[in-house]
Parts: C-alpha cells; structure tokens; sequence
C-alpha cells in the first residue's frame, strides 16, 4: 500500500473496532473487552500497524484508534450500564511517546470512563529490550488509574523480568499455551510451573491477575 493510501486510512479514519470479550473462567461473564481495529484495507490490521510504523504517522494512527476505541465504548458502555474495562493495545514506541499520557487523558476527558476501566496492554517481547525506559511510563500511567496488561507472557525467555519490573495488573499468556491445553499433559505441567513462579511474584504486587 502506498504512503498516500495510509494517509487516506488515518486522515478520513477508515478503520473501525471490534471488541471481543475477555471472560472470568470462574463466573463465566465478561470482565472487559478487547478493542481490535479492523478495516476493509487490510486483512490483516497488523500490517497495516508495520506499514505504518515506517512512516511519520505511526502515533497519530495510534492515537486516532484509541480515540474511536474509546469513544465507541464510551457509548456501548452508557446505553449498557455494566462499566466493564476496555483493554487496548499499544505499541511500546507509542506508548514511550512524551506526548502519549497527555493526549490519552485528554481522549479519557471526552468520555464518561474512569482511567481504571482502561487496560493498556503491551507486548512483552517488544518492551523487553529496555524494560527500565519502559517501567518510567508504565508507572506514570499506573499514578494515574490506568491498568496494565502484558500480552504474549511465556513466549519470550524474560517473561518474568517485564512482570518483576513492570508489575502489570494483568498478564495474558501467549495463545500457544491455551491452544488444546486440556489435551496437552506438557502445557498443563508447564502452565502450572509458570503459575507458581507467579504465585512467589505476588509477595511483590498482590494485584496481578492472568488472564489466557
């Protein structure tokens, strides 16, 4: 796709969300929904987000997309009343942004949602590179109400390094591991392995919750 057909996709936002529900295995209900953007363009949207990462635009189709996410929850959330979380996902690049907190706040005020209904997730095998530049920005949102999740958790070899550093107030594990985990005697006894590691970390942050 050429750079004038990206500039039309983020100028004239021609993207939309879909949010799929995130579930409580315990009680079998949603305890929020996960915005994924979606456009006739592309189909895949992830790239159109590398596509987009070379070019001068990268933040501003971020944020546009958090924008509409946010606001088109904002009104799902009004005309249904149940004040569930919206998870959206940002690109550590972005979220590293000086101008990020400051502009998501702004989108926040436009709506009737709390900053502790809003999960930022982040991939965790792009952050770890320089979990110590990320962990500034991540607190800063977390000072301010924003939850954090860490996506992909057991994919990259320092999972637990970005939960130590970043306490996240949730983890998701990676999608390999969910897939036919009740027929896997491998996955479970791995699954189980990682979750006592996790237990020792909750000494540190009482607040993590996993999430497949």
């Amino acid at each position: 796709m050429s750079i004038a057909k990206i500039n039309d996709l983020i100028v004239n936002e021609k993207f939309e969300h879909h949010f799929q529900a995130l579930y409580d295995l315990n009680t079998l209900t949603p305890i929020g929904y996960e915005a994924l953007l979606r456009t006739d363009l592309f189909t895949n949207p992830e790239i159109l987000f590398e596509k987009a990462s070379h070019t001068n635009r990268f933040f501003e189709l971020e944020m546009r997309s958090i924008k509409k996410a946010l606001h088109s929850f904002d009104t799902i959330n009004r005309c249904t009343y149940n004040n569930k979380n919206i998870l959206i996902n940002v690109f550590p690049t972005n979220l590293a942004d000086p101008d990020f907190l400051g502009k998501l706040n702004k989108i926040l005020g436009e709506t009737t949602l709390a900053a502790n209904q809003v999960m930022i997730e982040i991939n965790e095998s792009e952050i770890i590179q320089n979990v110590d530049y990320f962990s500034t920005t991540v607190h800063e949102l977390q000072e301010e109400g924003y939850l954090i999740a860490i996506d992909d958790v057991g994919k990259g070899v320092s999972s637990l390094q970005a939960i130590v550093e970043l306490q996240p107030d949730f983890v998701k594990m990676d999608q390999y591991f969910a897939k036919h985990l009740a027929r896997s005697s491998r996955k479970q006894e791995t699954v189980l392995l990682f979750f006592r590691l996790l237990f020792i970390l909750f000494f540190w942050n009482t607040s993590t919750r996993i999430v497949p």
